[in-house]
């Protein structure tokens, strides 16, 4: 029985890391398009993210089946007990490709969230632009706050100074 679990763990290991890295990679080229603001090629990107994230998910489930099935706890730990609780044969390179497939999904969290922080900066520009172009420089200063919680005043830049 372990060894049929072991071989069933590695194939999800291999099968989630693939996805992954696929959406690694449609990270990186969703940066890239947010950064030249190639609309077309964003919207590509967020629907192939989309199919990516739907796969992810399903591995998360079966990842779920795996551990709850073979009795551990399905949280942060769970898989951990699980791969120890195999033969060593077994346990060194699975636990090697659980760590790659956590550094991966670490790796994306980092990506998306530069790339908020990339769309929330063009956000800011167009509403600044617009605030500027309608004779309201204040646009902004509704949806803007600091680490506080308070409003940050903005500046009264006039179209000549945008």
């Amino acid at each position: 029985m372990s060894a049929e679990l072991s071989l069933r763990i590695k194939q999800h290991l291999l099968d989630s890391i693939g996805h992954m890295k696929q959406i690694k990679t449609c990270m990186l080229d969703e940066q890239q398009a947010l950064q030249v603001r190639e609309l077309d090629k964003i919207e590509t990107i967020a629907k192939q993210k989309n199919q990516l994230l739907e796969e992810v998910k399903a591995d998360i489930e079966q990842r779920r089946l795996l551990i709850e099935g073979a009795g551990f706890s399905v949280d942060d730990n769970g898989m951990d007990e699980l791969i120890a609780s195999l033969p060593e044969n077994f346990s060194a390179a699975l636990s090697k490709g659980w760590q790659q497939l956590v550094t991966l999904h670490e790796e994306v969290q980092e990506l998306n969230q530069a790339n908020g922080i990339i769309i929330n900066k063009g956000l800011q520009q167009v509403d600044t632009m617009l605030g500027v172009v309608r004779g309201n420089p204040d646009a902004r200063t509704g949806r803007t706050y600091n680490a506080k919680g308070r409003a940050i005043a903005s500046s009264t830049r006039t179209l000549g100074q945008a």
